[in-house]
């Protein structure tokens, strides 16, 4: 065999070597993002978020007690407690904790004060709640949304992870049979001040810049036009209907139909019974 053709044949396994080498790192690199991400905010969960049981233990009545009363209507809660006294105490920007039972919906919602929506400068979306960097990022409130989710439209964004984390499992609502919609039709979103249930609506692709992310309306008028509109659009069907003073929550995470295609999903902020703000969710 020739010198230069010797030559030739080890450059090309060299660079076989170096791109199966690279292609290892990257991959292990990534696996160890989705690990990190996910051990931070397993132990967030972990220490500050308590299910609420959604069955009070049967008591059997006393002998002789006479006929058993029928119990009071118990107020409706959120499945979840959140301690935001200590989960702010790690970080301030917490506004809110979203929850979608049966999927990897189950995040603090944060919002950064120095947020550039014109320049795409968001703190949050390639950081943990600790600031370190992380490509899961955390779900984040668009800056122009007020914290306390008074807004007609507060628009929370989240990364669409190949490990299901994040916002990816948004991506379900689309199926063509609809039974993950139909399944998950309610989701929660717990603040310092109220918890709500989050009814869903509507679920389809949009444009980043579409009319979708709308924050303001000049009078309800206008906003229940944009609530049918965006209904008119969905994947699923959905027999809620938003009324004068509701107010509606958009998650978004990416798509790639196209450059810059998102999908989102919809859903009215029905308010819950009073907060408990527990103090130690594990220690009682």
């Amino acid at each position: 065999m020739k010198k230069s053709v010797k030559v030739l044949l080890f450059f090309l396994c060299a660079i076989f070597v170096g791109v199966f080498a690279f292609s290892g790192y990257k991959l292990f690199t990534i696996m160890h993002g989705y690990k990190a991400s996910e051990k931070t905010y397993s132990n967030l969960s972990e220490r500050y978020v308590a299910p609420i049981p959604s069955t009070t233990p049967y008591a059997a009545p006393a002998e002789n007690a006479g006929p058993t009363p029928a119990p009071a209507p118990t107020p409706e809660a959120s499945p979840i407690q959140v301690d935001f006294d200590q989960l702010r105490g790690e970080c301030s920007d917490i506004v809110g904790w979203i929850y979608s039972e049966g999927t990897k919906i189950n995040y603090p919602v944060v919002r950064c004060a120095n947020d550039n929506p014109s320049t795409a400068d968001y703190y949050y979306l390639y950081r943990d709640i600790h600031g370190n960097y992380s490509g899961n990022g955390t779900p984040f409130l668009d800056v122009l949304c007020a914290g306390d989710f008074s807004d007609y439209n507060s628009i929370i964004y989240g990364h669409h992870m190949n490990d299901g984390s994040m916002f990816a499992s948004l991506d379900n609502y689309r199926k063509p049979d609809g039974q993950f919609a139909k399944d998950h039709m309610v989701m929660y979103l717990n603040t310092p001040t109220q918890n709500y249930r989050v009814e869903l609506f509507a679920g389809y692709l949009t444009d980043a810049d579409s009319s979708t992310y709308t924050i303001s309306f000049p009078d309800t008028s206008s906003f229940l036009l944009y609530c049918q509109e965006m209904k008119a659009k969905s994947d699923f069907p959905s027999d809620v209907e938003i009324q004068p003073g509701d107010r509606i929550i958009t998650l978004s995470t990416c798509s790639y139909e196209w450059h810059d295609a998102r999908y989102v999903v919809q859903g009215r902020l029905v308010p819950l019974g009073s907060v408990t703000n527990i103090s130690a969710v594990q220690n009682g």
